[in-house]
């Protein structure tokens, strides 16, 4: 692999990656999505199970994505899990006519773009892991 976009991949991958390691950690505040999937019908008793299975999924893939350990299957398992997640905490549909409307399409977009990071990553043969020497 060239080294531009070995280079170019390994970027690509660790700044996707931050983003659901901030989340893992805390960090990104997810009191907002825990309120939500209650109010989207999930039992209130498992919301923190939720919320912990995720954050869990996120550190793992996250890690894994950024160091290039099974890359492919990481940005596959944050994709399948970021799918849902989009459409419970940024249902902009459901905002129309309010003021948090511009704020819900804005991250739902944000969204749909990492979506397609992570097709990119997954589709993509030959990840070089961090770690490896040129």
């Amino acid at each position: 692999m060239e080294q531009s976009a070995r280079y170019g991949l390994l970027t690509a991958r660790i700044l996707i990656a931050v983003v659901f390691l901030l989340n893992a950690f805390g960090i990104i505040d997810q009191s907002i999505p825990a309120r939500e999937l209650v109010e989207r019908g999930a039992p209130a008793s498992l919301v923190p199970l939720i919320m912990l299975s995720g954050r869990a999924l996120e550190l793992i893939a996250g890690f894994a994505l950024a160091l290039g350990i099974l890359p492919r299957l990481s940005a596959i398992a944050l994709f399948v899990f970021l799918v849902p997640a989009t459409f419970v905490s940024h249902s902009f549909w459901l905002a129309a006519g309010t003021p948090a409307f511009q704020g819900q399409l804005i991250n739902f977009c944000k969204n749909t773009a990492i979506l397609g990071g992570l097709l990119f990553i997954a589709a993509t043969p030959g990840q070089p892991r961090l770690w490896a020497k040129t």
